[in-house]
């Protein structure tokens, strides 16, 4: 029932712009500047960038090495990878891309940020999906195609903790999806405040994230994993709570008519998609084995670790785990708003 449902999807989309930009990107992350995209028809104003190309490599794999990015993942092939499949499963997940009652002005044709849009499937899809709207999708890191991309998409590196490249209320749509591990709590208030400039007045914004330690029914083997990722994660100042702030860093940066709702998700049982969301956890806890390592020495050995991560699979099958989405969307108040 899930691989029909998933393969009805796909059939709606555009799966030969999908492949082509999936297989270019695998086979070639750019590891210097390339871009001679010169389209300026954009009334946005968005300027390219050098940087985003600062790595280092762990264990195996690449990760960002920027001084001022507190990004916990690696930013390499196989990263790029699970994102692509992660979006999938979200999508089917949720049933849609988006949450805002903005489908109308989609169609109509607005501006969109996607931060932190990493291998850019989001961005594309909903490119592809509402071609009379512009879609800039922005990261701190260089992991998106260039060559091959829907006309109506800019990308570019940049950090949205920053200040924002684009005129202040020039946007109609701020997307910030699963950017947990990625950013500290003072980099997200900084990032609402940027958006917040950028964003006309009445735009809507929308958060969603996980909460990382908020799973339920879990055993102690995975409450060891999780109690280990927040100690990580509390070093470089993340929420792995972050969720369920969402509403108040919201308020707390100024923003209106706040909706909030959390999804459960399964975590290795009761379907297909239970099955898919364990692949994906188990994935993100092999990319963290370095850091993870340095909270719990034992777990640098590959083999110890490759175990625990097996019995928390086991475990949450068991014990029926779940884990929360929550997801936040809220407006820019409107001028009088603002003024009252």
């Amino acid at each position: 029932m899930f691989f029909e449902a998933f393969l009805a999807f796909f059939r709606r989309t555009d799966q030969k712009l999908f492949h082509r930009f999936k297989n270019h990107h695998k086979k070639n992350i750019p590891m210097e500047d390339t871009n001679t995209d010169t389209n300026t028809s954009s009334s946005v104003p968005f300027s390219g960038s050098s940087e985003g190309r600062n790595f280092q490599f762990i264990a195996g794999r690449r990760f960002n090495n920027d001084e001022d990015v507190a990004y916990l993942l690696p930013n390499d092939n196989d990263e790029a990878d699970r994102l692509h499949q992660q979006h999938w499963i979200i999508r089917y997940s949720f049933q849609c891309n988006y949450h805002s009652p903005i489908k109308k002005q989609l169609q109509e044709g607005i501006q969109v940020i996607d931060a932190g849009c990493g291998p850019a499937t989001w961005t594309f899809e909903m490119a592809e999906t509402y071609p009379n709207s512009k879609f800039y999708g922005i990261d701190v890191s260089f992991v998106f195609p260039e060559a091959i991309k829907p006309p109506n998409v800019d990308l570019q590196i940049c950090n949205v903790s920053k200040e924002l490249p684009f005129d202040e209320n020039s946007i109609d749509f701020f997307h910030q999806r699963l950017l947990v591990a990625a950013l500290s709590k003072c980099d997200i208030q900084a990032g609402l405040k940027n958006a917040y400039k950028v964003l006309k007045p009445g735009a809507y914004i929308e958060l969603v994230e996980p909460n990382l330690n908020g799973f339920e029914s879990v055993g102690p083997v995975c409450a060891n994993m999780q109690s280990t990722m927040d100690d990580m994660m509390a070093k470089k100042g993340m929420l792995a709570n972050l969720g369920d702030h969402l509403q108040e860093l919201l308020e707390e940066a100024g923003y209106v008519n706040i909706h909030f709702q959390t999804k459960r998700m399964p975590v290795n049982h009761t379907n297909k998609a239970g099955a898919l969301w364990w692949q994906d956890l188990s994935h993100v806890y092999n990319s963290f084995r370095p850091m993870m390592a340095m909270q719990n020495p034992e777990w640098e050995d590959p083999d110890v670790y490759a175990e625990h991560v097996r019995l928390a699979g086991q475990e949450c099958a068991e014990m029926k785990t779940y884990f929360i989405f929550c997801i936040a969307y809220a407006q820019k108040p409107l001028e009088t708003e603002e003024e009252s």
